[in-house]
């Protein structure tokens, strides 16, 4: 049998579609951003390789728990993000189709019957509990199971946008392509010297979380705007040493940094189409201040209580209003996006 075999993320679909379902996960609940720093660390202890890949992501799925009616879920998360399957496999005439992805089975398995799949191998996690009952699809995994199931089966074309990752099965077939976003290239022509595959690497990682990334881009510069303000403040005419002018240093960058945040992100981040801009920003500047509390906080606990470096400090909480900033804009502001 001759199979025609696709990856799905980056390659069919535009991003990665466990990071879409788990971002809905969180809008369609919001108790879930509790699991934030669980998932954070989770992530780091697999990059140091203390825990496997099918851990870590058993982890970022536990949150599949908080709901009863996930089939419904499901449904809906593909009515909202079914735009993103890419024109060229919609248009394909191929026969014997087949998605091998590391994605969920249970998440791609609606999208895989409406457009008449073959075959589809997938990820198997319980789509109750978000508990592995298997091992990833990935890499050499999809190999293994795809001739379990075709022992006599020949893979007439491959298409995947990691060449790195699906080496395995691009080295097998016939013919082989790498998708980068909507250009399809020839795998045996795909040999990018180290400064292009550099860039596809990056553009990779950027396109597949594009608003994640855009809000850090946009975060760096707010909190650059924010130090640079308030070293200013402590440095010209207040003194961080009393804690009344310490408070007052931070507001005045805090004020600063929001102006700057709600226009970069309504314009470059959420990319919002709300018309009440007034209410919008009213919104925003409502959880900034909810942050802005958190930042007082930090300062008063590392520099105040603990009489810790100023500077140092500030940095610190910097951090923890960054990744605040973003789960309430996300969640609460502008919402209206994917939602």
């Amino acid at each position: 049998m001759k199979l025609n075999i696709y990856d799905f993320d980056g390659t069919i679909y535009d991003g990665d579609s466990s990071i879409d379902f788990i971002k809905y996960l969180m809008i369609k609940k919001k108790s879930n951003i509790f699991s934030i720093p669980k998932m954070i660390y989770n992530f780091i202890k697999h990059k140091l390789k203390l825990i496997s890949k099918e851990q870590m992501k058993e982890c970022f799925f536990e949150i599949l728990n908080n709901f009863s009616n996930i089939d419904e879920i499901i449904d809906d998360f593909w009515k909202k993000n079914e735009y993103k399957i890419k024109d060229f496999f919609k248009n394909t005439k191929q026969k014997n189709v087949v998605i091998a992805s590391a994605s969920p089975y249970f998440l791609l398995e609606p999208i895989a019957k409406k457009y008449k799949i073959k075959d589809l191998f997938a990820s198997p996690i319980d789509k109750k509990t978000g508990k592995y009952d298997g091992v990833n699809c990935h890499g050499v995994e999809k190999v293994r199971l795809i001739h379990k199931k075709y022992p006599k089966h020949i893979v007439e074309t491959m298409y995947s946008d990691d060449a790195k990752a699906d080496k395995p099965l691009l080295d097998l077939a016939k013919k082989s392509y790498i998708v980068k976003k909507n250009k399809i290239i020839n795998y045996k022509e795909y040999k990018p010297n180290i400064i292009k595959r550099s860039w596809d690497l990056c553009w990779g990682i950027y396109h597949k979380n594009e608003e994640i990334w855009n809000y850090l881009i946009v975060g760096g510069l707010t909190t650059v705007i924010s130090l640079v303000v308030y070293y200013l403040c402590v440095t010209t005419f207040l003194d961080a040493n009393k804690a009344l002018e310490l408070q007052i240093a931070n507001i005045i960058s805090w004020i600063i940094a929001v102006l700057f945040a709600y226009v970069t992100n309504r314009v470059f981040v959420f990319k919002s189409k709300e018309k009440n801009i007034l209410k919008e920003s009213t919104s925003f500047i409502g959880s900034r201040i909810i942050t802005l509390l958190l930042d007082m906080l930090t300062m008063f606990i590392l520099v105040t209580l603990l009489h810790g470096n100023d500077k140092i400090g500030k940095i610190v909480s910097q951090i923890i209003v960054i990744v605040g900033n973003y789960i309430i804009s996300k969640l609460f502001v502008f919402k209206n996006k994917n939602s």
